[in-house]
């Protein structure tokens, strides 16, 4: 859930929707900038897309702006490579974590796409300048002008909306933004449910990328879950073989699926235990079980 910086600087002409549509493509990106199975019904669902058509139009836009390509698989499910550096693939990182509340909630969403270009933006640059950011107010005022292409007058209503997460104040001329941090901005959490309690614990980005992978493995083969941790421990052990498929010199997702194609022939709700068994008897790994 890494925004590179550079990834940012592109994002400057983007309508709130696009914001909206890239920003979720990259909590869910791999280490190859892959996002598999990018569905229309779920992103109209979550982003709250009103029609159909609106799904394909920003794909389009996004693709035209050399933001992000993909392919499709089958109708309204497409495979989508994201023009955003991962953190091992930037020589000097430099990014934006999108692991937090906020940015998995309606009110960023609602946000317009200026007012959350300069929300990152301020995020980053208070950040690695120990959380306050000093600046001439004619300098803000000419680069943001500048990069967003409105008067001055907008970046004021902007400004406004952003005092809810930032301290601003202008002194001898500069204006003081201090990041004010919050709940909004803590990583979210979810419920584990253990046999004698129910535990809250970091959903990490981790997590939630292996989760959505296995939820998208799951929906292609149309496999019901057997339990509600089905979609995560399949996107585990998708994880877990990836070292050992990769070194054979094959495609992770593309071995995972054909296993679990043969799987759902035989039934139509999975069942965690017996898959790994056919996927290691599909890797000839079966007797080291």
């Amino acid at each position: 859930m890494q925004l590179a910086y550079d990834t940012l600087l592109k994002l400057n002409s983007v309508s709130k929707m696009e914001m909206n549509f890239f920003l979720q493509c990259v909590r869910y990106q791999d280490e190859h900038r892959r996002v598999i199975g990018v569905y229309y019904k779920e992103f109209m669902q979550v982003l709250g897309m009103k029609s159909k058509q609106t799904f394909y139009n920003v794909l389009r836009s996004l693709s035209e702006k050399n933001l992000l390509s993909y392919t499709q698989n089958v109708k309204g499910d497409f495979d989508i490579y994201l023009e955003n550096r991962t953190f091992s693939q930037q020589k000097t990182p430099d990014y934006i974590d999108l692991n937090k509340v906020l940015f998995q909630s309606k009110e960023f969403f609602k946000m317009k796409a200026h007012e959350k270009y300069m929300l990152l933006d301020l995020m980053r640059s208070t950040a690695v300048n120990r959380g306050i950011r000093v600046i001439n107010v004619k300098e803000f005022y000419h680069k943001y002008c500048n990069i967003l292409q409105v008067s001055k007058r907008m970046i004021q209503v902007y400004l406004q909306t952003l005092r809810k997460y930032f301290s601003v104040h202008i002194k001898d001329g500069k204006y003081y933004i201090k990041f004010l941090g919050g709940k909004l901005f803590q990583k979210p959490t979810k419920s584990i449910k253990g046999k004698r309690a129910t535990y809250v614990c970091v959903n990490t980005a981790a997590d939630q990328q292996r989760e959505y992978v296995g939820s998208v493995l799951l929906r292609r083969e149309q496999l019901a879950k057997k339990r509600e941790e089905d979609a995560s421990d399949l996107g585990k052990l998708t994880h877990q073989y990836s070292k050992i498929i990769k070194e054979r010199g094959e495609d992770t997702i593309s071995i995972i699926s054909a296993v679990l194609h043969r799987y759902a022939e035989e039934s139509i709700i999975f069942d965690v235990k017996h898959f790994h068994k056919m996927l290691r008897k599909a890797l000839e790994l079966e007797k080291s079980l």
